[in-house]
């Protein structure tokens, strides 16, 4: 085949299996730290400090917890990264869309370089084909490519390969991994190997580095590694006297890095939060067991593709709590370490690909696990991948090599069925975003309200003020259709619904937010006490528990965790903790300043039947009265009438339900617990009734205090619409429980619960 079929035939290839994997992301919309991206590329600022400030996050901006004792701030140097998304941004007249390409692009970039990797170092052009195709459909990359807040890593791994190819130009190297025809069983050179001079380095090439290089720095910090990579390549395939001669370089490239971390550390830079960065907490031994098994973790997601997400990790000593996951970790990367070194020894720079996965890791080693930080770590795992194979009959083979050519096909079949499994759960969290604000959206608050108060909000919400704003037209950005900023996961809403909210400027207050990240899975008890005052209970998981539990406090607050009688003051309200204990806090009490009942306030309510159910108090006046239950129920059918009539609108229609509870006929008892148990309660449930389990005359009075025309009519609208988006975002807990059938462990998320704050 001639090299430009050749050529025409991959760019065929890649192109269709990029298009095929992650093409879809091109309708994915925004998510989370997007909605505050999109306001700063929107603007006309485009100077440096407008450029840098662009990618800081200080979420009191935009939502106010009441706990919060200290500022939050996450503060990235990437003005590049955002000059690049800003640009086409805006030369495509805000379109998200076109944001989105630009991360399928890069990725597709980022392919065709691999493939000329791979190609340089085996030679063979069937196994550079399926290095690129390995990089592609890589697991992890799913986020990194879907997450426009990830578009920074996909650029930065684009400009420092891009960077690596001109350096291999630039020093005049031959990466072929074919082992030293004098060393045949040896492939890293001796110190008193006789290597030829090297060339000088080539001025253009050394120039693009390092221009390269620089822009990468400016895009996200772990191009760092860069002159790490380029001395392994100089040593290994160069040898000693190269690795000399190029020690110029090395420190010009050292000086440049020196002034990037000095700059960064010294003169940019704010603590993130805690728990999001562990640091030294006083126990050095116990830290360092934490960094270990993290690094464990990291290494063990790269390579075994199990989720690299919050992991083993998440807990504070893990080879204490969970030694068995770290067994685990360590037998995963024991197996594949040694087959891979067995598979490969022979090869020359095979070392250099597990040193590029760690590397590229270690870096963020201290930050919570996110499986966008996998990105640049796939091509390490590509190439070493097909290294052993596609070397077979160069290097001297052993009985392992043999096997390599079918592990390589393998993990390339099964990266690609990956593919339908990790593109759910991106879309899990999504919807789970979407869900609670086209919730909002479909009860919207009234045209006075200033304040938004979310009870059990799901912690992917934090951005909810910034997307209500854009979906109200708030912003001053151009909506255009729903799907470009609710995305494609569930149909959307029309026009009417969006064109409702506030007539004014409003803050969201996340009163409580969810145990889990994305949903509320527990039961929950919303009792009003007085005009002024309510109480919120939760059961089976409390409040500011595991994991979240403790970034919600050890990153927001001077203190550990909450005890029983705590009070604490905003504007608004007082809350008191009015129960807790070493697992968190089950029961909250709020009392306002102003009435529940005031028409600048609305309150939304998260439960396991609706993300964010609109609640309606009472007022001064006290609650409506309960008139006396007077209906008959002569029949069944009088039940099954009450039924279409509830989910009209009509709530006095649910006094035949109640009626027929304490009916003397057994068949009429029947019709109306069913009615209770498929109307009724789901209702109570969504609204957080306290007496559900209560005799039948105080749940007929919380019904009647509490539920209204507009409560059932929210319900009942668009409940197609509702249930795709609730099945989406449950995807993902579908998968964990079939996983939990299969193994119980911190690696894929099926473990014990996290423990939370001390």
């Amino acid at each position: 085949m001639s090299t430009f079929t050749y050529g025409l035939l991959v760019i065929l290839i890649l192109t269709t299996a990029t298009l095929a994997a992650h093409g879809w992301s091109f309708f994915d919309g925004l998510y989370l730290d997007d909605h505050l991206h999109r306001l700063r590329l929107a603007d006309h600022h485009w100077s440096p400090a407008a450029l840098l400030d662009a990618a800081t996050i200080k979420p009191d901006e935009f939502i106010d917890s009441w706990w919060q004792e200290k500022p939050i701030l996450w503060q990235y140097l990437r003005p590049f990264a955002i000059l690049v998304a800003k640009t086409v941004y805006q030369l495509s007249g805000g379109s998200v869309k076109a944001w989105h390409a630009i991360s399928i692009v890069l990725h597709l970039a980022n392919a065709f370089m691999v493939h000329r990797l791979c190609l340089w170092t085996t030679r063979r052009r069937s196994w550079a084909v399926v290095g690129a195709l390995l990089f592609i459909v890589y697991s992890h990359n799913v986020f990194a490519v879907a997450w426009l807040a990830a578009q920074n890593i996909v650029l930065q791994t684009f400009l420092t390969l891009a960077a690596l190819l001109c350096y291999i130009k630039a020093s005049g190297l031959d990466v072929y991994g074919k082992s030293r025809p004098e060393h045949p069983g040896r492939c890293l050179p001796t110190a008193h190997d006789r290597s030829p001079a090297p060339p000088p380095l080539h001025r253009r090439f050394l120039a693009a580095t390092v221009i390269l290089w620089c822009l990468g720095l400016l895009s996200r910090e772990n191009a760092i590694v860069l002159p790490v990579f380029c001395v392994a390549f100089d040593l290994c395939f160069g040898g000693w006297g190269h690795v000399r001669a190029r020690l110029p370089g090395y420190t010009a490239m050292a000086l440049l890095g020196i002034a990037f971390l000095y700059g960064r550390m010294a003169l940019y830079y704010h603590p993130m939060p805690d728990f999001y960065v562990r640091r030294l907490d006083g126990n050095p031994l116990e830290y360092g067991l934490w960094l270990l098994a993290k690094l464990l973790h990291f290494c063990t997601a790269a390579v075994w593709l199990s989720p690299m997400t919050i992991g083993p990790s998440g807990r504070y000593n893990p080879f204490t709590e969970v030694p068995g996951d770290c067994a685990l970790m360590l037998a995963i990367l024991g197996i594949l370490g040694s087959g891979y070194y067995l598979a490969c020894r022979r090869s020359r720079g095979w070392w250099i690909w597990p040193l590029w996965i760690l590397l590229s890791l270690l870096p963020v080693v201290q930050v919570v696990a996110t499986p966008y930080v996998g990105y640049m770590p796939s091509i390490g795992f590509a190439v070493g991948m097909i290294l052993g194979p596609a070397l077979q009959r160069e290097t001297p083979s052993g009985r392992v090599r043999r096997w390599s050519k079918g592990v390589a096909i393998w993990f390339l079949i099964a990266t690609t069925i990956y593919m339908p499994i990790y593109r759910p759960m991106w879309y899990s969290h999504l919807a789970a975003e979407r869900s609670t604000i086209q919730y909002v959206l479909n009860d919207p608050p009234p045209k006075t309200a200033t304040d938004l108060f979310f009870l059990n909000l799901p912690f992917t919400n934090i951005y909810a003020h910034l997307h209500l704003q854009h979906a109200w037209g708030m912003d001053g950005l151009h909506r255009g259709a729903a799907a470009d900023y609710l995305g494609t996961v569930g149909p959307s809403f029309g026009p009417d619904l969006l064109d409702q909210g506030p007539s004014g400027p409003f803050q969201c207050h996340a009163l409580t937010y969810c145990p889990d990240l994305l949903r509320m899975d527990r039961p929950c008890r919303l009792e009003q006490l007085d005009p002024h005052t309510f109480t919120l209970a939760i059961e089976q998981r409390a409040y500011f528990s595991g994991a979240l539990g403790r970034f919600l406090i050890e990153g927001m607050t001077n203190h550990g965790r909450f005890q029983r009688g705590q009070t604490f003051k905003t504007d608004h309200f007082e809350v008191a903790i009015a129960q807790a204990d070493e697992q968190g806090v089950w029961q909250l009490k709020f009392r306002f300043h102003q009435p529940l009942a005031s028409d600048r306030f609305a309150f939304y309510l998260g439960t396991t039947e609706c993300a964010a159910a609109r609640v309606r108090f009472w007022g001064p006046g006290g609650p409506p009265p309960t008139a006396p239950l007077n209906v008959k129920v002569t029949s069944p059918a009088d039940i099954e009438v009450a039924i279409p009539q509830i989910e009209a609108g009509q709530t006095q229609a649910a006094d035949l339900v109640f009626a027929g509870l304490v009916s003397d006929n057994r068949e009429i008892r029947t019709a109306a617990r069913h009615a209770i148990a498929t109307v009724v309660e789901p209702i109570a449930r969504r609204q957080g009734c306290p007496v559900i389990v209560a005799p039948p005359d105080r749940f007929r009075a919380w019904w009647h205090e509490n539920v209204n025309e507009e409560t059932l009519l929210a319900r009942t609208r668009d409940s197609e619409h509702f249930a795709a988006l609730r099945w989406s975002r449950d995807r993902l807990f579908r998968i964990r429980q079939i996983a939990s059938h299969i193994i119980r462990s911190d690696l894929y998320l099926t473990g014990p619960p996290f423990p939370g704050p001390r």
